[in-house]
């Protein structure tokens, strides 16, 4: 009699249509677009570096492999890892604007969760997905700056996509083979991060390994370890192109914020985001903890290593939220899943989609527990709406005092509104300086040096840019810092280049940044000449820059010490 019930239920279980599943996918996608369309601050963005860079190979064939831009260190070597990132950035900006580099990078990013999604599907319920993606989508667009980094992130859903059909057996040894090799020499001339490509792989052969011990397949995995070994040998820098990802965090004598960890940052620039990341970490240790105390956790090694990994690596630096955005989301849908309909779990000892079967389709009878799941993903939903209407991204204040100008709409914080393309006046400064024939050298502050890249490449170069890795520890501890902390060595490095024009991001929150600003106000030798939102600029006072100063000076009096 019980036989026949439990029959009836199965029976009665309907699949989840397809086009429910389309509908959910675009709902998906409208919302992450909200978080991941971002005006953008060009003023600090690599991007106009990326777009040059993209310029340079395309016009002259050549791959820069030094520090190219900057009169300082210009013969300093630098692996261009990105180069490839480059080329498409300018591609699609010669093309369509900023705004369909804005376009192009939200469809990247959200492309990747889709495909982390649709390989999620193999182990939940497609509305299990959905609400898992939908409370991940805010730590996935915790980086909205159009960056190579997005490429990354695409290869890695484009991975594990590829591995979790090669597991179920729904993609041949030949075709994985091809793919894995194309897919890998393309990530490996994007974007440093071609490395996770070894790690999704090995994890899923340290699954085979524990659970399948199918001899042959691990050697299959071996082979296509092998595959990504060399392709990954077949970009402009060879070895040191392959080893790039062992010297992404070493010492640059200059502190970077996307290398910091969560405690870092929550500590300077606390912000939802980082509380968001440590519950989402903590639900799914404590959910797989659950498992282990059932013996069931070596059924979902290929779900647990990627969140343990990319958790591990957005805890000690927060570039890494993302791609545990990206993990959490086949990991988070598999647990609600497991708790909500734990009837479809495979037998203790075995694991999902070994033999290639699907349990995506209808959840259990509806029960308590199920409802309760459903009410949990509610919950969560509101939670990150509630989160994002009150401004998901929130800066502490900086108490040092500021160099401010006296215009109101200039006192305002940047806020990053939803949107394509650049903040609205972002060029004024640029084209100031490029109308006016202004001539360096420049000595600029690190946050702007990409913007000066794109604007002012072929005709001046600059003192430092946004590439740490280019530039010696020396010169960031001995040169570009102490200048800043002391008028006298600033004095010390101006006889050396002779500055003609010093053009700043006002924003800068370093330490020195702002007293250096302050001090400059009160040195008769330099005049301010512009401001607006985003930047400063002075002018040697000489007899090349008499005319402009004469028709442009700013009386000090705009300008005063306010608390940040």
């Amino acid at each position: 009699m019980a036989a026949k019930k439990k029959q009836e239920v199965i029976k009665s279980e309907k699949p989840f249509p397809l086009w429910a599943k389309a509908v959910l996918a675009v709902l998906f996608v409208a919302y992450a677009s909200v978080f991941m369309a971002r005006e953008i601050n060009f003023v600090t963005a690599d991007l106009g570096r990326h777009i040059t860079n993209g310029k340079v190979t395309v016009e002259t064939g050549n791959i820069i492999s030094t520090n190219f831009y900057s009169y300082t260190e210009p013969d300093f070597p630098a692996i261009n890892h990105h180069w490839g990132s480059g080329v498409i950035f300018y591609i699609i900006h010669e093309a369509f604007g900023f705004s369909g580099l804005s376009v192009f990078y939200v469809f990247t990013v959200v492309g990747a969760a889709l495909l982390f999604g649709m390989a999620a599907l193999r182990f939940a319920d497609a509305r299990l997905v959905f609400f898992a993606a939908v409370l991940a989508a805010p730590l996935l667009a915790y980086r909205t700056e159009v960056r190579p980094e997005g490429i990354s992130l695409l290869f890695a859903g484009v991975f594990f996509y590829m591995l979790v059909l090669f597991r179920e057996h729904k993609l041949s040894y030949l075709a994985v083979l091809i793919l894995f090799g194309v897919a890998q020499l393309l990530w490996v001339n994007s974007h440093i991060f071609f490395f996770m490509g070894f790690m999704l792989t090995g994890f899923f052969m340290a699954e085979e390994y524990v659970v399948g011990k199918n001899k042959e397949k691990l050697k299959h995995y071996v082979m296509l370890l092998a595959v990504l070994l060399i392709a990954s040998l077949l970009n402009p820098f060879f070895i040191k192109g392959l080893l790039a990802p062992l010297t992404i965090f070493k010492e640059y004598g200059y502190m970077i914020a996307e290398n910091q960890s969560v405690l870092f940052m929550q500590e300077r620039m606390p912000g939802p985001v980082f509380t968001h990341f440590e519950i989402t970490g903590f639900v799914l240790l404590l959910l797989f903890a659950f498992l282990i105390i059932q013996k069931k956790l070596i059924q979902v090694l290929v779900l647990l290593l990627p969140v343990v990994a990319f958790g591990l690596l957005g805890f000690v630096a927060v570039r890494g939220i993302p791609l545990f955005a990206l993990a959490a989301i086949p990991a988070l849908a598999f647990l609600m899943q497991h708790l909500i309909a734990p009837s479809k779990s495979p037998p203790k000892g075995e694991t999902f989609h070994r033999t290639g079967h699907s349990t995506d389709g209808a959840l259990a009878e509806p029960s308590i527990s199920s409802w309760a799941g459903w009410g949990f993903a509610g919950v969560g939903i509101l939670i990150v709406l509630t989160g994002f209407q009150s401004g998901y991204a929130t800066d502490k204040k900086n108490k040092r005092p500021r160099a401010e100008y006296r215009e109101p709409s200039y006192f305002a914080p940047i806020k990053y509104t939803t949107g394509t393309g650049l903040f609205a006046d972002m060029n004024l400064s640029a084209d100031f300086f490029k109308q006016n024939n202004i001539k360096g050298p420049v000595f600029n502050n690190y946050d702007i040096g990409g913007y000066l890249i794109y604007h002012l490449y072929g005709k001046e170069k600059v003192f430092v840019d946004n590439r740490p890795e280019a530039y010696s520890v020396d010169f960031f501890k001995k040169t570009y810092v102490p200048m800043q902390e002391k008028m006298e060595k600033f004095r010390e490095v101006e006889q050396q280049y002779g500055f003609n024009c010093i053009w700043f991001y006002r924003h800068d929150n370093t330490p020195w940044a702002q007293p250096f600003l302050l001090q400059l106000l009160e040195q008769p030798d330099y005049v301010p000449v512009f401001v607006d939102g985003f930047t400063i600029m002075f002018l040697k006072r000489n007899e090349q820059n008499a005319e402009l100063i004469k028709k442009y000076e700013l009386p000090k009096s705009m300008f005063r010490s306010v608390p940040g």
